[in-house]
């Protein structure tokens, strides 16, 4: 395994890019309600990033990505996400809120780059 920047075509490199993203995402807000915020560390999605586990592993070791697999890695990221943000939204005052913040939001633009990756760069 090593970091190869300058021998990674245009896809590895944006799998690369959007794993820091996807990580990064881990420490910022996930949750605001305003006089509380969580980090995503802390709401236990940290575990979403098993599914970024197969493509970063394939990248370092310079192995071929499967399309099937790495988009099955990036929807289920997707649909995990999504969920998340969903489930934050709740009924006040006559409004409906969404409490999800930042740290969801990038996670969510780091999944639909790992899929546009995929799409993009292996279309058959």
């Amino acid at each position: 395994m090593k970091f190869d920047w300058d021998n990674w075509n245009t896809g590895g490199r944006i799998i690369f890019v959007a794993a820091c993203a996807a990580t990064l995402s881990m420490f910022m807000n996930w949750v605001d309600v305003g006089i509380t915020t969580r980090i995503g560390i802390s709401q236990g999605v940290f575990a979403y990033l098993g599914l970024w586990i197969y493509p970063v592993l394939m990248l370092f070791n310079n192995r071929p990505i499967s399309l099937s697999w790495g988009l099955l890695c990036a929807i289920l990221s997707f649909i995990v996400t999504v969920y998340y943000i969903a489930i934050r939204s709740k009924e006040l005052l006559g409004g409906t809120y969404n409490f999800s913040a930042i740290g969801a939001w990038v996670f969510l633009c780091a999944s639909i780059a790992l899929g546009h990756h995929k799409i993009r760069f292996y279309r058959i």
